[in-house]
C-alpha cells in the first residue's frame, strides 16, 4: 500500500513538474509576461504625462491671444510689420 501511495505521489510531483515548464503557460512565460507588462505600464506612464503636458498647452493657448502670439513668435518665427527678425544661433 505504501509503495502504491509512493508512486502514485511521485507520478503527480512529475506531472506537475512538467506542467510548470514545460507546457503551455509555465514559469518562463510567466516571468516574460510580467516583465513585458512593466515595460508597457512604463510607457503608458511617460505617454500620459506627454498628453496631460499637450492638453495643457492645448487648453493655455486655446484661452489666451496672448499665449498664441508668443507660439507663433517663438516656434514659427511670425513678426508683426513694423518688427525685425533676428534669429540668435546658439552653438
Amino acid at each position: 500500500m505504501k509503495k502504491i501511495l509512493f508512486i502514485s505521489g511521485l507520478f503527480v510531483l512529475i506531472n506537475l513538474n512538467y506542467s510548470l515548464f514545460f507546457k503551455n503557460n509555465n514559469i518562463f512565460d510567466f516571468l516574460f509576461l510580467n516583465s513585458e507588462n512593466n515595460l508597457l505600464i512604463n510607457k503608458i506612464e511617460t505617454l500620459e504625462k506627454k498628453n496631460n503636458d499637450l492638453s495643457i498647452k492645448i487648453k493655455e493657448l486655446s484661452s489666451s491671444s496672448h499665449a498664441l502670439e508668443n507660439f507663433a513668435r517663438y516656434n514659427l518665427g511670425l513678426v508683426k510689420n513694423d518688427e525685425t527678425f533676428v534669429h540668435v544661433i546658439k552653438k
